[in-house]
């Protein structure tokens, strides 16, 4: 397939009289004085080269676009040598380079003051690293930084008038910028001068492997690595695609309907807390599914891990149940019901952002409770009462998965229902028993597992409303300059 950008090889950029002082200050350098800045892009992620056609990036490159589509860019890079370097770059990885997103320090995927303590307070950041970000519930713009083992939270307020930003009135800001140089120079009230801004470990996910691959990929293109795992369906390998790009293999040894299903509900799925589904092999066998790798592994493992030294604040707990319940809201909205919702087949980012994964189970269904009961590798005790009633599989068994993937959480990683085997689990929640409390759980965590255990399922909370009532459980106070 010929690649977008050959229909654009002849453009070239306008002349204009250039709006220096807009530009970030990383990249200045590169920018030429027949560049148009309307047109100027930087890159606020360093990208691997990982195709032919592909143009490597580094972090802060300046970028002229040339032409694009839906989800690649065909770009320009300003050097200061009169090399001139062409080539792809996926859209979410540049910003306009006047932006405020084209800041370093501003973080557009944060949305909530656990999103932003959870990144502060990762080791590499020192005293003083920050962020700024962009509040969903208020609209509001935040100021976060390191003081500490603390994450401060600093709402920068707005008026209509001139110098409209300020943290206290009497020192206002043209801009955003104006604002986070003037309190890197002083901090002048706040917990700590503000200092690097926050690392970020995390890329994009990029939308495809290339703009030209289609679904279906080419066998030899991929390389096994590391098997991660297997199970009854087949194996699990870290992989890389022109030996660059690294991705997650799951090939199956038995071939069934539920893979096409399942590739055909991943290829509509797009949201920051799911897998993204890169591409497949189904010309011949062994049938693969290829999707983002995630390097850290699962939330079993991670919760497992830290077991032993109990030091995962209630905060990050919560937080992980939040985000679940963000990727489960937004499959909820498009009508698929998951059917293996745990710890297992939630994926870890580097900077611990939650990616639920696995949708294999997504038309298994069972016709006698008792193949449910002795079943080795199905998810007994993850599953709502009424699937052991042979009643229709819907959202709120779900919900009720969601309700066990909380205690595995609270508990580092146990396996639920202790010192019960799946068959006097079945019987035990038929009569209407439920799990104890967690050891060391709050009881109002422990009453909304209860709302997700009830035996009505139209009485379970929907997952949008699970998503708020975490959210009650983890404030996190807002500071003040004085």
């Amino acid at each position: 397939m010929v690649s977008f950008y050959l229909e654009c090889e002849q453009t070239s950029s306008a002349a204009f009289s250039m709006m220096y002082s807009d530009i970030p200050d990383e990249g200045k350098e590169s920018i030429k004085s027949t560049d148009s800045v309307d047109n100027l892009y930087k890159s606020i992620y360093a990208y691997p080269s990982n195709f032919v056609n592909d143009l490597k990036l580094q972090k802060g490159d300046i970028l002229e676009v040339i032409a694009e589509n839906e989800h690649w860019l065909y770009v320009r890079k300003h050097n200061v040598t009169d090399v001139e370097e062409k080539g792809n770059v996926p859209r979410e990885f540049l910003k306009p380079a006047r932006s405020l997103e084209a800041n370093l320090w501003y973080f557009e995927n944060i949305k909530t003051r656990i999103d932003a303590k959870r990144c502060l307070l990762r080791p590499e950041n020192l005293e003083g690293a920050f962020l700024v970000w962009r509040s969903t519930k208020n609209n509001c713009f935040y100021l976060s930084v390191k003081n500490g083992p603390y994450a401060r939270h600093y709402r920068i307020k707005e008026r209509e008038s001139d110098k409209p930003f300020y943290l206290v009135e009497q020192k206002t800001f043209n801009t955003i910028p104006e604002l986070v140089k003037s309190y890197s120079k002083d901090p002048d009230g706040l917990c700590a001068r503000l200092n690097n801004p926050c690392v970020m470990l995390d890329s994009p996910t990029i939308p495809s492997l290339s703009p030209d691959t289609e679904w279906e990929v080419d066998r030899s293109s991929l390389t096994k690595v590391k098997k991660l795992g297997s199970g009854e369906f087949g194996e699990v390998w870290h992989g890389r695609w022109n030996n660059v790009r690294h991705v997650a293999i799951k090939e199956f040894r038995v071939i069934s309907p539920a893979i096409q299903t399942e590739i055909n509900i991943m290829k509509e799925l797009k949201h920051e807390h799911l897998i993204r589904l890169y591409g497949v092999c189904t010309a011949d066998e062994p049938f693969c599914i290829i999707t983002e790798l995630m390097e850290n592994g699962s939330l079993k493992k991670y919760l497992i891990s830290h077991k032993a030294e109990q030091d995962i604040d209630f905060l990050c707990m919560m937080d992980f149940a939040v985000q679940i319940t963000e990727g489960m809201a937004y499959l909820e909205s498009k009508k698929i019901v998951h059917r293996d919702l745990r710890a297992d087949n939630i994926l870890l980012t580097k900077m611990l952002f939650c990616k639920i994964a696995d949708f294999g189970l997504s038309q298994f269904t069972f016709k006698q409770e008792e193949e449910i009961s002795l079943a080795v590798k199905v998810p007994v005790k993850w599953m709502a009462p009424e699937i052991f009633a042979n009643k229709k599989y819907t959202s709120k068994c779900d919900v009720w998965s969601f309700g066990i993937l909380l205690t595995e959480i609270i508990t580092y990683g146990d396996d639920p229902y202790p010192g019960k085997d799946k068959a006097a689990c079945v019987q035990a929640i038929q009569k209407g028993n439920r799990m104890e409390c967690p050891q060391d759980c709050p009881q109002e965590l422990y009453n909304i597992m209860l709302l997700c255990w009830r035996a009505n399922p139209e009485e379970r909370p929907a997952f949008t409303e699970l998503q708020e009532m975490l959210m009650a459980l983890i404030p996190e106070p807002i500071t003040e300059l004085k």
